[in-house]
């Protein structure tokens, strides 16, 4: 008969097949994954209480004790739009030309989803972790083919998950450290930009699908990459707590794939390209005051700071070979420039009815990965504002959290004669075959982005679920008879 410590395990191992098809994201991540997260406004570093913690700072997980189940399901709304800049005098008979505002034909992304399973054993120090989750970002985009921002994007679609598992040990509650190891898995990253099929010189600055001009979809994955993080913690005062944690390994691919037009008669022979992508480093250290009087704790804050290094990417170059209209392509080039950005956040818990009913909220600010002369639609991680709030409500293990965020990001203007973001040429590559020119300006113009997101979350104790039947059980159980009193002399 199995275990009954097994069974969650079990429970999550099924579940994990069909939850790792729908955990998404795309490129930039936005703080950040979870509802009690969320609720915090991303300060979850040192209070993290759930299975969260494999994301956040796994030595956290030896603070929970027995087994539990959390999962979390996540909505997140995009509001993109770009305003294209009228065209300059430099562009003759186009000059002049105005274009009117795109968004994203489909703002709403509903499946982030998270799913952890964690467990003692049984034994007093150790807790033993496994889960599967998708970074915390929009992974399905799509503009109109040859709409204003097609030098930029038409489409994209990533699909990515971390498969973990882990392990953290306590010295009583004062010190705790533990790591995980993760199998990352591209299964999907597909990005469709308009592009020029031309062979001779000349450049055109509006897209037209009746012009030597094709949507070029590029379709990539690698399911064979690999991580690991480290975290700790340290308790030095009973209302004062250190964390830190890292995803000291990055992560890299190489995926690989082909490439497919919407003009299918001009390419001559299978196209097959791959590219090197890295997502970076991420250091997380944090302090947290626990207001707590001996006899209950009544509210937490905690103050964070995350640094993740994005300089290590500066383009994605992709190696294509095979032939468009007759002719061997060149490389591709999506230059992004991008640089580290640190994030700083602030947030806490307020305990009401403990442990009935938890209130949060919290706000974070972050630096922009993209500098404005390399802005884009596809990630446009610009200077970012956040601000969350939630609640956890439940009993008897069983408890649900919704968190909320809204996220603000600075406005951004690029004109023609800033903007690094050029229509792609891979026939006759700019600036040797374009007069000079470095290419048609696709960013050039107005930029209005932000995120609200919404995640609940369900998590399930079993220590406490099952406290109740366990009560029954020995309350049920016949006593031993009392030992009968020898009678008193002289009564």
């Amino acid at each position: 008969m199995m275990r009954r410590w097994l069974a969650p395990w079990v429970l999550a191992c099924v579940a994990t097949l069909g939850l790792a098809q729908e955990a998404r994201a795309g490129g930039f991540e936005v703080p950040d994954m979870g509802a009690r997260a969320l609720g915090r406004g991303a300060a979850n570093v040192v209070g993290v209480e759930d299975g969260t913690a494999i994301h956040y700072n796994p030595g956290s997980l030896a603070k929970m004790r027995g087994t539990t189940v959390m999962y979390n399901h996540g909505l997140m709304w995009q509001h993109t739009q770009f305003s294209r800049a009228t065209l300059s005098e430099a562009w003759g008979d186009d000059a002049g030309t105005s274009f009117d505002p795109v968004s994203a034909e489909n703002n709403l992304f509903p499946i982030l989803g998270t799913l952890v399973v964690t467990s003692d054993f049984g034994l007093d120090n150790w807790t033993f972790a496994a889960g599967v989750y998708g970074p915390n970002g929009f992974g399905k985009q799509s503009y109109p083919s040859y709409g204003p921002q097609a030098f930029m994007m038409t489409d994209l679609d990533v699909l990515l998950a971390y498969y973990t598992v882990g392990a953290a040990w306590k010295w009583k509650d004062v010190f705790g450290i533990g790591a995980v190891v993760q199998y990352a898995d591209l299964m999907k990253l597909d990005y469709a930009v308009l592009s020029d099929s031309v062979v001779t010189t000349g450049l055109s600055p509006v897209a037209d699908p009746e012009s030597t001009q094709l949507v070029t979809s590029i379709e990539l994955k690698d399911r064979t990459s690999a991580t690991a993080q480290i975290g700790a913690w340290y308790r030095p005062h009973q209302r004062l707590e250190l964390g830190f944690s890292s995803r000291f390994v990055p992560v890299y691919f190489r995926p690989k794939g082909g490439v497919s037009v919407d003009k299918e008669t001009l390419v001559t022979e299978e196209i097959k390209v791959e590219m090197d992508l890295t997502l970076p480093v991420i250091v997380r250290g944090g302090l947290r005051y626990i207001h707590d009087t001996g006899t209950r704790q009544w509210f937490d804050v905690e103050l964070d700071a995350v640094y993740e290094s994005w300089s290590m990417l500066k383009s994605f170059d992709l190696d294509v070979q095979g032939q468009l209209n007759g002719q061997e392509l060149q490389e591709l080039s999506l230059a992004k420039n991008w640089k580290d950005t640190v994030s700083v956040r602030l947030g806490g818990d307020v305990h009401p009815l403990p442990p009935y009913l938890t209130l949060r909220t919290g706000a974070f600010f972050e630096t922009a990965a993209a500098p404005k002369n390399f802005s884009s639609i596809d990630f446009p991680s610009f200077r970012r504002f956040g601000v969350g709030g939630g609640f956890t409500a439940g009993a008897k293990g069983a408890y649900l959290t919704v968190g909320y965020m809204h996220v603000f990001q600075e406005g951004r203007t690029v004109s023609e004669e800033f903007g690094k973001v050029f229509g792609q040429r891979p026939l006759r590559p700019c600036p040797d075959n374009c007069d000079g020119l470095s290419g048609v300006v696709g960013n050039a113009g107005a930029f209005k982005t932000g995120y609200d997101l919404l995640t609940i979350g369900i998590d399930l104790r079993f220590r406490e679920l099952l406290a109740g039947r366990r009560a029954k059980k020995e309350a049920a159980k016949p006593q031993p008879a009392a030992a009968s009193q020898p009678a008193k002399h002289g009564a």
